[in-house]
């Protein structure tokens, strides 16, 4: 199996959000199930019915995403009934119990994008606040500032963290040398395009003679070599197509939505532009190619192993040429 086929079928690691909100979950079933047997032992059957259908939702939401990996639903469900627990906690219980609203402010923060975060919050806040009022008003001012320093000092940390995490997540999808994307950010949009169904077709590229280049010149010259063809390759593009660097110097061109004959004339493009170019001509550097569609239903392991038998195909047979997988 090539590298490419390996990748695509690596395992995905959990992250430590999983593991935290499958633990909270994990959590609130034992509790709120343990509740639900007292209840049924005090006989209060419509609190015990309403304490089991909260641990059947759970129990489900718990097992999709144990097998699914998606956060998203459960970090949502979470962050609800953090913010429920402490209304209704403080409903029945008394005022004291306030101070279950920090956890759960910093935890609807930490599940939540920020903006999603503003409005569930904001929403508690707006029932917390009319259960206070009948408090002195020592107490409402207490409670208030305090409340509101924590959700602001949570709301600028929230941004804060998004902004940190878009950069890191931008710079590890980039390409060190040539700037283009990489390796990785490859294997994230293919699994993401295969998700929402469109049809896929990729260009794979490989430069010629690259080799001679470093001998040559050397490692550091035949670097910067390798960035001006990839700038040039990534010129040739619309702005709606993305350039991977896969490693040493190969490349991949992923579409989406285009026709094959579009393709085809783009594949044309490139290799009859970039063996017109200056840094072609001076450095002796031809494209091989390959160039094919994913069938539907196809496994991605497979199409990309097609690709790279025709790649290698296209170099066997003497280089500087395009070889096209049509169905």
């Amino acid at each position: 199996m090539s590298k490419r086929g390996q990748a695509v079928q690596g395992k995905v690691k959990r992250s430590e959000q999983d593991f935290i909100v499958l633990s909270l979950i994990g959590i609130y079933i034992i509790a709120v199930g343990l509740l639900g047997l007292y209840r049924m032992w005090r006989e209060e059957y419509v609190m015990m019915i309403l304490d089991w259908s909260l641990v059947s939702v759970s129990v489900a939401i718990f097992i999709y995403h144990l097998h699914s990996g998606n956060t998203r639903l459960a970090s949502y469900y979470v962050s609800i009934l953090a913010v429920i627990g402490v209304e209704l906690t403080v409903a029945f219980k008394g005022l004291d119990q306030i101070l279950w609203a920090y956890p759960a402010v910093a935890l609807v923060f930490y599940l939540l994008p920020p903006l999603h975060a503003i409005i569930l919050w904001t929403l508690g806040l707006v029932i917390l606040a009319a259960q206070i009022l009948d408090a002195p008003l020592i107490e409402i001012v207490l409670i208030s500032s305090t409340l509101i320093v924590t959700s602001l000092f949570c709301v600028l940390y929230a941004f804060k963290m998004k902004q940190q995490n878009e950069n890191l997540r931008k710079i590890s999808r980039q390409d060190v040398m040539t700037k283009v994307h990489n390796r990785r950010a490859f294997y994230e949009d293919l699994k993401r395009l295969k998700a929402s169904g469109d049809s896929m077709t990729a260009i794979f590229i490989d430069l010629d003679n690259f080799k001679n280049v470093n001998d040559r010149l050397g490692h550091v010259e035949g670097d910067l070599v390798l960035k001006l063809a990839s700038d040039l390759i990534h010129q040739l593009l619309n702005p709606q197509l993305r350039l991977y660097r896969m490693g040493g110097d190969e490349f991949v061109v992923l579409t989406r939505r285009l026709e094959w004959q579009e393709v085809c004339r783009l594949s044309h493009h490139i290799h009859q532009k970039f063996a017109d170019s200056p840094l072609a001509k001076k450095h002796q550097l031809t494209l091989s190619m390959a160039v094919g569609s994913r069938f539907e239903g196809e496994p991605l392991i497979q199409w990309l192993n097609r690709l790279d038998g025709a790649l290698y195909d296209a170099k066997k047979k003497g280089r500087n040429q395009i070889v096209f997988l049509s169905d």
